[in-house]
């Protein structure tokens, strides 16, 4: 169901709750996929109407698979809350905070990347982001070809280095084997915030977590939260299989945040 469909009903009932949160992931939702990950800009509208949101919900929080301190950066607005490597870096007090349970597992991202060395094809390239390692195929001749080519090889990599491996939208990872995701920081946002109500959005298979997740806390009364997920054409099934709702892509996402600050604006008069 699209977003605007539910205007009268579960968006209605989130907007009535008093402690309110916005969480969202940021390529593909805020920002768009570009085939270099480093050129990806967040949106003027985006960053203005999250900074406007900032100051009349109890959170506005950005979860990504990014580093933390790349995507505070990319993002730009320092009064944000920023968790990293989906789930195992936060950007507290003006540093970055690992996972204690992540950081052991150094060594072992630092021998694939040796592992890989010679082995990566045109057009791939192997991002480093301290906590994870992304190995981006978008911009090879033959995306599919490399993505069939390549999971068998970084399947047995993975293994070798008792690294958890996952394939998102033309990238694989490599993460530590520790029950941290999005959904497992989302859960932690509405806890440490005393949340009542939140939004979460996403694009990716990553954030499928933190969709399932809003709609168990809701089930279960913890929170009234709800799960947006942002279409485009390679959307992934399990992200419209595991979404409350529907964005038709980033100006949708735009849409519906500046919704959220008229709503949130007139809650407060």
């Amino acid at each position: 169901m699209h977003w605007k469909n539910a205007l009268s009903t579960t968006l209605k009932t989130l907007t009535a709750h008093d402690r309110i949160g916005l969480v969202t992931d940021v390529d593909g939702t805020i920002s768009p996929i570009v085939p270099h990950p480093d050129d990806a800009q967040v949106t003027p509208r985006s960053r203005e109407l999250l900074a406007a949101l900032q100051s009349r919900l109890a959170l506005v929080a950005v979860i990504s698979g990014r580093a933390a301190g790349d995507v505070r950066d990319r993002v730009g607005l320092p009064e944000l809350v920023y968790v990293g490597n989906h789930g195992l870096e936060w950007w507290r007090d003006g540093q970055i905070t690992l996972a204690p349970a992540a950081a052991q597992y150094r060594p072992a991202l630092d021998a694939v990347i040796r592992a890989l060395d010679g082995q990566i094809a045109a057009g791939m390239q192997v991002e480093d982001k301290g906590a994870t390692l992304s190995i981006h195929y978008r911009r090879a001749a033959d995306p599919p070809a490399v993505a069939e080519q390549f999971a068998p090889i970084l399947r047995e990599v993975a293994a070798a280095h008792d690294l958890a491996l996952f394939q998102g939208r033309m990238v694989f990872e490599l993460r530590p084997p520790v029950e941290i995701n999005k959904g497992s920081a989302f859960g932690q946002l509405v806890e440490q915030y005393r949340l009542d109500a939140a939004v979460y959005l996403g694009d990716d298979t990553t954030d499928a977590d933190a969709l399932r997740l809003a709609r168990t806390l809701r089930e279960s009364g913890r929170c009234y939260a709800l799960g947006l997920g942002v279409e485009s054409d390679d959307m992934p099934a399990v992200v419209r299989a595991s979404a409350d709702l529907l964005l038709s892509g980033i100006q949708d996402v735009e849409s519906f945040l500046a919704w959220m600050l008229s709503a949130a604006s007139a809650s407060s008069t």
